[in-house]
């Protein structure tokens, strides 16, 4: 999909049409994204979403705030779930402000949603949570951007799942048309 960032995190986008049955255990999610999107809008509105609209993936949801003079991801709201998988609370936390390098998430997924605020994408993050003391952890992402006026980015719904130890976001998300994501700082190897 990607080749590893300064997070140890790869990245990855989809066009903002790709089927909902491409994102595997996420078609459901971009399904309802797809369906709130009106007519005439880029993206769906934020206000568009209702706390009911996440059941069955309370706790594993996170909504991100994009702000854009300067540029800021700060999260409203991170999971009970995602809690207990990162060991931290980023409600109303900069992206990456616990990590174990702060300036490393700086350098690679503010570049990602720089990029999708210019040009908005679904996306698709994944990794394992070393920078936060978690490397038996890994999580499969996935980005939906959304809008206060239906074309400008102001809030990311992030979802995630846990993907079993060696498992690749190719046999999570077989049938998934994702270009991998690159950041100046992207590196081989894993």
């Amino acid at each position: 999909m990607t080749q590893e960032s300064a997070t140890n995190w790869h990245y990855g986008t989809c066009p903002l049409d790709t089927a909902p049955a491409a994102f595997g255990p996420f078609a459901d999610l971009v399904g309802m994204w797809h369906g709130k999107c009106a007519p005439g809008h880029r993206l769906p509105l934020r206000g568009a979403f209702d706390f009911a609209d996440f059941r069955g993936w309370w706790g594993r949801v996170a909504i991100a705030r994009i702000t854009h003079d300067p540029f800021d991801v700060r999260f409203v709201l991170w999971g009970t779930k995602l809690t207990d998988w990162w060991g931290v609370d980023y409600t109303n936390r900069q992206l990456g402000s616990a990590a174990a390098n702060p300036d490393a998430w700086r350098s690679t997924e503010f570049q990602y949603f720089e990029a999708m605020a210019r040009q908005p994408f679904i996306g698709i993050a994944s990794g394992n949570l070393a920078q936060h003391d978690r490397s038996y952890i890994s999580v499969l992402g996935l980005d939906l951007p959304l809008s206060q006026d239906g074309h400008e980015l102001s809030h990311a719904l992030t979802v995630h799942v846990e993907m079993k130890q060696g498992e690749t976001v190719k046999e999570v998300l077989p049938d998934c048309p994702i270009t991998r994501f690159a950041t100046p700082q992207t590196h081989r190897g894993r």
